[in-house]
């Protein structure tokens, strides 16, 4: 899962986890989809247990994460009380490759701003500015490239139906003049 993959990859998160990850634990996680409205909530437990003195797992962090945000806490509690304040960590789980792609997320980053300003965490509002403007200037960017590519394919059908013209000008040039010598002679 991508989201998994980001989680991994965010410093804060992967450092707590690291130090939890000692000799003689074995760390345990699953991911649970919590739909909540028209949100997606994920959580994360993690477990930790002990090899050498028993097998029951005790809960050591709870990784949560919602729209674009991610954050980490001793309980269930704590992380969704930081997920909801200036401590989440902005996460990115989108396809920006294309123009579809950028419009869908253009399209989330503009919830996530609309959800910050209800919210009225300032802080998140101008990440979520910041995140708008960066993908506007991407969508810009491969406008640009798209309408460049059109433009050449064009320019290439043209000359290839302009050459086809001019052959087909050439032959019938030719012709009259065939003709015309046939007819003097």
């Amino acid at each position: 899962m991508q989201l998994d993959k980001q989680i991994e990859e965010d410093e804060l998160i992967s450092s707590e986890l690291e130090s939890l990850n000692t000799t003689g634990t074995k760390l345990t996680k699953q991911m649970i989809v919590v739909p909540i409205n028209n949100t997606l909530l994920y959580v994360e437990p993690i477990y930790q247990t002990m090899l050498n003195e028993t097998d029951v797992p005790l809960l050591k962090k709870v990784i949560v994460a919602s729209g674009n945000k991610v954050a980490i806490g001793d309980t269930l509690e704590v992380a969704l009380e930081k997920l909801l304040s200036t401590y989440a960590v902005a996460i990115e789980v989108e396809n920006t490759d294309d123009i579809e792609g950028l419009i869908e997320a253009i399209i989330k980053a503009n919830k996530n701003l609309t959800q910050s300003n209800g919210n009225n965490d300032w802080e998140m509002m101008g990440k979520d500015v910041k995140r708008l403007q960066e993908l506007i200037t991407s969508l810009e960017t491969v406008k640009k490239e798209e309408d460049k590519k059109k433009e050449e394919l064009e320019k290439t059908n043209n000359q290839g139906n302009n050459n086809s013209l001019n052959e087909t000008t050439s032959n019938s040039n030719t012709s009259k003049e065939t003709n015309e010598s046939n007819t003097v002679e």
